[in-house]
């Protein structure tokens, strides 16, 4: 996901909040849930726990990492809390669909059951089960639609 996309939409975002509610600032004292302050945290906590597991192991890219920052930044607290929770549900439905469309569902289920196997010493064979590649930001954007739909509608 290029910069050129994630970068202005996070500023965008959070120039909407900031001209929309303020700083977040109200009656002496810091309202978390509202304004510039809002999409600052939500944002910068989205994009540090997505960084983290890229730092950790590929498992997300950086395009990945910026794009759920500007997500946040968009959302606020405490709607980002919900998404993330929805965005992860459709990054599994998607790896699942994956899986099933390219009829690696057994091959996948036999490298996990080795890796903990490995893990839990109760088996030496080496895992030499392909690395697959699943484009994450489909579910970061279905599950941030997915998110303000149910925002929106009230459940």
């Amino acid at each position: 996901i290029l910069d050129f996309v994630t970068l202005p939409a996070a500023v965008f975002a959070l120039g909407l909040r900031w001209w929309h509610e303020g700083t977040g600032w109200r009656q002496g004292t810091w309202d978390l849930e509202r304004g510039l302050l809002s999409g600052l945290l939500a944002g910068g906590a989205a994009a540090a726990l997505f960084g983290a597991l890229a730092l950790r192991g590929g498992a997300f890219g950086w395009g990945d990492v910026k794009l759920v920052g500007a997500v946040g930044a968009a959302f606020g607290y405490p709607l980002i809390m919900g998404a993330l929770l929805i965005i992860s549900l459709a990054g599994a439905l998607q790896a699942i669909v994956t899986l099933i469309w390219q009829g690696a569902v057994w091959d996948t289920l036999r490298a996990v059951a080795l890796r903990w196997g490995k893990r839990l010493k109760l088996s030496k064979i080496v895992v030499d089960a392909p690395v697959r590649h699943i484009p994450y930001g489909v579910a970061i954007a279905v599950g941030s639609f997915w998110a303000m739909w149910w925002e929106v509608s009230g459940n």
